[in-house]
């Protein structure tokens, strides 16, 4: 049914009274009116999450009754692209404009149907030989993912780079060398330091056991740099959760190896922040499948101190929980004790995403559960062989990082280089809010789920969404309502000369209201509505040069 149907051409509902505020009496017909406002808004605005993410703002697909209405509506000066001989292409300045002329031309005689445009999305799967062995990354939401992005850049071409700290590697296997980070400081094999970094040829990182940039063809840390990293869709072996990567190598074996390995990391993230892109490495992960069980942060404070600093420069690290069946909450367990928000907690489940009877848990520590059980990836030797354990869990996770960074999303982008910190917690909170949820992880982890990479990048592409204008309204409440709504803003400040205009469901201006600023950050406003009658509004809010809308139902 449209949605607008619900309104009469005042704004009220069916059988209402223009102007007139209905009241719900107990025992009434609250639950109905709650619902029909519900549908009103889900009518409206016309989208799921998933396909919202493939709107297209500022365009409308419009089918007119006969050819009159193309030739008039070109006319007025829209910009117009000619579907059909009754079908046009509306294409307007800002998703603003968009939205108003949405609601006018539903409403305008000789419109059979006008829709916003929307991107398709292939059915992207990867061409390995070895991949339908690979259920694991359907299950954690890659393949829903890959149709938006592969991974290997962001959208503005930066190259991002994922750290791997594990025991060896065979950086020679032909499912990973193509997709190995190579430091554009360093000269390969001359012998020379050529960054200055104290590291002579650290190409491809470096081994901090022996310290050579040579590393030990070592079983576990190949099978995690596949699992992350095997490069997608090259008719070889397996897919790696990004088939394009930049994996940078780091052998460790003791806490002070990892602490080495760790400024490393913050070294050429550090550099390349300061540098906007011209030096260092854009590092947005590490990958730590390893830890000392029973242990806790407050034992270990220099290297649990790192993960902070880590986060400061822009840099998340998933780390796996021990494989011993008991509450790491209670028992200890490091890295995933320290309470850092730049540590993501991963325990692992078995293939009916039950908590595998090996792993740690704990419902404070471990964010969410991965499917590393079952798991077929890279080996050492240039072989391919199957992977368990929470240590195959965590490089789902941060694979999972990786590719939201390579998501369309500017204001992801714009922030890695501006706010770095934020932006890592921004991708962080995205991951943990969009899990699948699982009643056998409830009591085990933070979330209660396992990881869907695919709905958090609907979840990010929503926010980037909501970034289209130069700044947000992140919320109204009440809304509905009957009178007043506090709009809550992504500003930090607004001018005194801020203003808001309210437009019908028709598009037309129907309201200066009066609003207040109230204190504090982000900047909130509180707007008096009660002069309206019942309907779906749009509020713009404007402010030297900037604008966000929201939409609210007014009963």
């Amino acid at each position: 049914m449209d949605a607008l149907r619900w309104l009469d051409g005042r704004g009220g509902l069916p059988g209402q009274t223009p102007g007139r505020t209905t009241v719900a009496q107990p025992g009434g017909p609250l639950a109905v009116v709650a619902l029909r406002y519900c549908w009103l808004l889900l009518g409206l605005i016309g989208f799921t999450a998933k396909v919202a993410a493939q709107r297209i703002p500022t365009e409308l697909i419009c089918e007119w009754q006969d050819a009159g209405g193309v030739s008039k509506h070109a006319a007025n000066g829209q910009p117009v692209r000619r579907l059909g001989p009754t079908i046009d292409l509306l294409v307007f300045p800002d998703s603003i404009t968009a939205t108003k002329e949405l609601f006018r031309l539903r409403s305008t005689p000789g419109v059979r149907h006008v829709h916003y445009n929307y991107r398709v999305k292939s059915r992207r799967q990867p061409g390995d030989p070895l991949y339908p062995q690979q259920d694991n990354l359907a299950r954690a939401g890659f393949e829903n993912a890959w149709n938006l992005t592969t991974g290997g850049t962001t959208q503005n071409g930066t190259p991002i780079v994922v750290a791997v700290l594990d025991a060896g590697f065979d950086a020679d296997h032909e499912d990973l060398v193509g997709n190995l980070w190579r430091n554009p400081a360093e000269t390969p094999g001359d012998n020379l330091d050529n960054d200055g970094n104290g590291l002579v040829d650290d190409t491809n990182g470096w081994n901090f056991t022996t310290s050579t940039s040579r590393y030990d063809a070592d079983n576990h840390g190949t099978a995690v740099a596949g699992l992350l990293g095997a490069a997608g869709d090259n008719r070889v072996g397996v897919a790696g959760t990004n088939w394009d990567i930049n994996l940078m190598l780091l052998q460790i074996a003791t806490v002070a190896d990892i602490i080495a390995a760790y400024e490393y990391v913050i070294r050429q993230r550090q550099v390349f922040n300061e540098s906007r892109g011209g030096g260092g490495a854009f590092v947005v992960a590490t990958n730590a499948s390893f830890g000392i069980e029973g242990a806790t942060c407050a034992d270990f404070p220099v290297w649990g101190g790192m993960y902070d600093r880590l986060g400061a420069v822009g840099v998340l690290t998933a780390a796996s929980v021990a494989n011993v069946p008991e509450d790491v909450d209670i028992i200890g367990d490091m890295p995933t004790d320290c309470p850092s928000d730049f540590i993501i907690g991963v325990t692992n489940v078995d293939a009916d995403d039950r908590l595998q009877t090996s792993a740690g848990y704990g419902r404070g520590n471990i964010d969410l559960a991965a499917p590393g059980e079952g798991s077929f990836t890279t080996r050492s030797g240039g072989t391919y062989a199957g992977f368990g354990s929470t240590s195959a869990a965590a490089p789902y996770v941060t694979g999972a990082v990786a590719l939201l960074y390579a998501s369309p999303c500017p204001a992801l982008l714009n922030r890695s280089f501006t706010e770095p910190a934020r932006a890592a917690r921004m991708v962080k909170e995205v991951i943990l809010a969009s899990v699948q949820p699982r009643e056998a992880l409830v009591s085990r982890t933070r979330t209660g789920g396992i990881l869907d990479v695919g709905a958090a990048q609907l979840a990010l592409l929503d926010e980037c969404d909501g970034d289209q204008d130069d700044f947000t309204i992140r919320s109204g409440h009440p809304n509905p309502t009957g009178g007043e709504i506090i709009l809550t803003t992504s500003a930090p400040a607004l001018s005194p000369a801020v203003r808001l205009r309210v437009y019908d469901a028709l598009g037309r201006l129907v309201l200066i209201p009066r609003i207040e600023t109230l204190a504090g950050s982000p900047a909130r406003l509180a707007v008096d509505l009660h002069t309206l009658p019942a309907g779906y509004y749009l509020l713009e809010i404007s402010d030297d040069g900037k604008r966000g809308v929201f939409s609210a139902v007014v009963f």
